[in-house]
């Protein structure tokens, strides 16, 4: 029996600007990380069993992609060992073949692991910058994780956004969230402009289209407003999971307040968050 795992990841700069059409066009940037919740593929008597373990499904953390890494990479073993064009090889699985219209960094950071700064270039190239450890210790202790308890397909918001000629609209919107994922990479440290990057960043998505935030979205960001200083929705949003930046010390207190809105909010729930360095990994039993 073979088994493949990745990490899911959650995009601390925002996506959008790493799937086509604008990656064709302009090229792409994302500061995101990899996360200690993981999915597999298991090939076992010439069957390929998938499994989310402990991952919401439609969570907007970049399961779907992470999900066709281990699939692919059970299938056939050897493509581990080019993880650059492995990015390339599911990113062309999906959209392709699959016909889901997706980006590049959910695979990227089920590959590679760990907090990295990507560049997806116009002519296919793939530049990647990692952070160490100490560098996003700031971000580990401040991030929250909360799954809305609303799920989404995010090939469906992707299609809202990029249909037709609606795309051209958001270039300016969507050059600029490429643009502070470089801002965020040279700030990680910097609590007050982490803060507003964050917050900019949201209303720039929600620029996007009028669902990107939820009714539970809402409820979640009024209920807790004391406790944090920046939220945004993870992926291509419109359900899912958010990402709250607080301070150390806010956070218990914070995560106490999400548990309190289980009354209110079905399947609402803290996912614990801490970044994964392994990166996909093959287990022959």
């Amino acid at each position: 029996m073979l088994q493949v795992t990745c990490p899911v990841r959650i995009d601390i700069s925002a996506g959008w600007s790493d799937a086509a059409p604008f990656v064709n066009e302009f090229g792409g940037a994302v500061l995101n990380a990899a996360i200690r919740q993981r999915v597999s593929a298991t090939l076992k008597d010439g069957k390929l069993i998938n499994s989310l373990e402990k991952v919401p499904g439609h969570s907007g953390l970049g399961t779907s992609g992470a999900l066709r890494t281990a699939y692919i990479v059970a299938a056939n073993p050897i493509l581990i060992n080019n993880k650059i064009e492995l990015i390339k090889r599911v990113h062309t699985f999906e959209n392709a073949i699959v016909g889901q219209r997706a980006g590049y960094q959910d695979q990227a950071a089920a590959v590679f692991g760990g907090v990295n700064y990507w560049e997806f270039r116009k002519n296919g190239g793939i530049h990647r910058e990692p952070l160490t450890k100490q560098q996003v210790k700031h971000l580990e202790e401040r991030l929250l994780l909360v799954f809305t308890g609303e799920g989404h397909i995010s090939a469906s918001v992707h299609e809202k956004v990029f249909e037709g000629r609606r795309f051209i609209r958001f270039i300016p919107q969507i050059d600029r969230m490429r643009i502070i994922a470089g801002l965020m990479k040279k700030n990680v440290h910097n609590e007050k402009k982490m803060a507003e990057l964050i917050n900019e960043t949201w209303e720039l998505q929600k620029k996007l289209h009028p669902l990107m935030e939820t009714l539970s979205m809402k409820k979640i960001q009024e209920y807790c407003r004391r406790n944090f200083l920046a939220a945004r929705a993870t992926g291509a949003g419109g359900g899912g999971c958010m990402l709250f930046y607080t301070r150390p010390e806010w956070k218990r207190t914070l995560s106490r307040e999400i548990n309190e809105l289980k009354g209110k909010i079905k399947n609402i729930q803290v996912i614990p968050l801490k970044f994964d360095y392994k990166g996909i990994e093959i287990t022959r039993k």
